[in-house]
């Protein structure tokens, strides 16, 4: 399958771990790909109904290192727009920087909430609970889109490295960079996890239990 609804919907096993954030400032996260791929249905058909994202609009996400970046990252493919990091139609930010982000882009900005729990923060363009409220499975399949380039190339860096499904993924968020799409399809193509952290040393690796490490950005 090159497709990533098809990948999140078919995920094998989807109770168990599939991103789990751990950071020294805002402790740990862990969702399941069934959590995952509900919080990208959400989006990608808020994408659609709120937003009128069509097939190939030009979308930047920038929530930083926050697994929300994930989720809108997948919603985005899912909905068939293109996912860029400047000159974009669309962008969605943290809900913090949704009034600032505004009035320093010619296109539409949302914001969303970076709260650990995905909490609305009730801050000024925000449309969180919009969000919240979309059916937590994609509405469009008719919107197919293709992402053959994408699953290559990380299907490519597991066969370097000797990726499997058994696999546990530490990615160092020190030297990837935020809008890098690999940490998330990485897992999903070989149907493993993935760790994001800002602390992946000794004792962290024993503790999620890391078996591959990510330590670089990979180039597109």
């Amino acid at each position: 399958m090159r497709d990533v609804w098809q990948l999140l919907s078919g995920f094998p096993n989807p109770q168990r771990p599939f991103i789990t954030t751990n950071f020294a400032d805002s402790g740990r996260i862990e969702l399941s790909a069934t959590t995952f791929t509900n919080g990208a249905a959400k989006a990608a058909n808020a994408f659609r109904d709120l937003l009128d994202v069509e097939p190939g609009t030009l979308v930047r996400v920038e929530l930083g290192w926050n697994w929300q970046q994930g989720i809108w990252q997948a919603a985005a493919l899912i909905s068939g727009a293109e996912l860029v990091s400047e000159n974009a139609e669309v962008a969605i930010v943290s809900a913090e920087q949704a009034t600032e982000a505004s009035a320093n882009f010619d296109g539409e900005v949302y914001g969303v909430s970076t709260d650990v729990w995905g909490r609305p923060q009730g801050c000024e363009g925000e449309i969180t609970a919009e969000v919240l409220g979309q059916p937590d499975s994609w509405m469009y399949p008719e919107y197919f889109a293709s992402h053959g380039a994408l699953v290559e190339q990380a299907l490519q860096w597991g066969a370097d490295h000797g990726v499997t499904a058994q696999d546990r993924i530490g990615v160092d968020i020190g030297h990837i960079l935020p809008n890098l799409l690999i940490p998330f399809v990485l897992p999903l193509v070989f149907s493993g996890s993935v760790v994001l952290t800002d602390h992946l040393d000794d004792h962290l690796i024993a503790q999620e239990q890391v078996t591959c490490k990510l330590l670089r950005s990979i180039s597109p």
